[in-house]
């Protein structure tokens, strides 16, 4: 059965794609529109998201097997990028590794559905419980993701992205009826070189030619590659391990959120000392990382994994304006009446309608504001 739902995604998998996003966009306008309407969008949020995993799990079989096509016809090339890399050589390397990220995994995409059952069969006293219990888990997760990558910086995401975009396959060539991961990688690294010592694979100049039909020339190739270091380089090499400032700084990033979840627990949601803390937790942390990113024994060469990483979460400092007790005191105010006035307009008139919708989610649910 798993097969033939296998073959049947592989083979429409650009109708599939449609339907998943047409669904999560559904997800986005159904709060607020009946009761427990919030429950039903995330619910039905947190099945595209495990859905997706693993139908994208599916196509990368596929695309390295080298059975998917373009829309013209044209073997679809496999563009793995440096997070790609990383993340795959780490979970090849250690299953424990691989399990562990899954695990983080699952619990960010089911968490705030969680949490929402819990108030609503349980009550508040148990909801605290059960977010106290999460973060603690995904506290010790993370620790054991930093130990197994040789003490790395923990990206938010830890699974693989997508490697093909569904929406630009044509009809699949040859499509068997399982897909295999042994069978994908053996197609994959069939006619690659492996270095004995560094593990590294290389592509054959022939096959290079090859698949550009002639329009690429060896010198060109190399330059590219010259250029593109992170391309050529071993994938563990793609994030730098920490000095003990870095790891130290890294430590306070991944208890965070725990310090902040028992400091509500203790003082109360709308207490400022809890929302103080963390904030002066998480800036202590980002400044830790990136004076030992930036140390003068560090190397200076750009990381892509790392520069988007701490990208991301220089943006989760938005949360705190979305966190009581500061929403309460200064931003649900100015909010409500943005809100007001895109309703007023007739293009903006939906905007306003999701930040209504939205407003009472950030303040009564820990999770969608939590930044964890």
């Amino acid at each position: 059965m798993f097969q033939k739902y296998a073959s049947f995604v592989v083979n429409n998998a650009a109708q599939v794609n449609s339907i998943e996003n047409g669904l999560r966009t559904l997800t986005y306008i159904l709060p607020g529109r009946f009761a427990d309407a919030e429950l039903a969008s995330e619910a039905i949020y947190t099945l595209l998201s495990f859905v997706g995993v693993y139908h994208d799990s599916l196509l990368g079989k596929a695309a390295k097997a080298g059975l998917l096509v373009d829309k013209e016809g044209k073997s679809v090339e496999i563009d793995v990028t440096p997070f790609n890399r990383y993340h795959g050589r780490l979970s090849q390397r250690s299953s424990v590794y691989h399990a562990t990220a899954l695990l983080l995994s699952g619990l960010q995409f089911s968490e705030k559905l969680v949490e929402m059952l819990v108030v609503k069969k349980l009550g508040e006293k148990m909801r605290w419980k059960v977010v106290s219990l999460i973060e603690i888990v995904k506290v010790l997760l993370r620790m054991n993701l930093l130990q197994l990558s040789g003490r790395r910086m923990v990206t938010g995401s830890v699974v693989p992205e997508r490697l093909v975009d569904p929406a630009s396959l044509g009809s699949i060539k040859n499509a068997p009826s399982s897909l295999s991961a042994s069978t994908a990688t053996a197609a994959a690294t069939a006619s690659q070189w492996k270095g004995g010592r560094s593990g590294l694979r290389f592509t054959p100049v022939r096959d290079i030619l090859e698949r550009t039909e002639g329009s690429a020339t060896l010198s060109g190739y190399v330059t590219g590659e010259a250029r593109n270091p992170e391309a050529v380089a071993p994938a563990l090499a793609l994030i730098r391990r920490y000095g003990p400032l870095g790891l130290a700084g890294e430590l306070l990033f991944i208890l965070r959120p725990l310090v902040y979840v028992l400091g509500i627990r203790k003082l109360g949601k709308r207490d400022w000392r809890p929302w103080a803390l963390s904030l002066l937790v998480e800036l202590a942390s980002r400044q830790m990382i990136r004076t030992d990113l930036h140390a003068g024994r560090r190397e200076s060469s750009k990381h892509t994994v790392e520069k988007d990483e701490l990208s991301r979460r220089k943006w989760l400092f938005l949360y705190y304006i979305l966190r009581s007790p500061f929403f309460d005191r200064f931003t649900e105010s100015r909010l409500s009446r943005v809100a007001e006035w895109c309703n007023n307009k007739p293009l903006l008139s939906l905007l306003g309608s999701l930040i209504q919708d939205y407003q009472p989610l950030w303040q009564q649910y820990y999770f969608y504001t939590a930044g964890s």
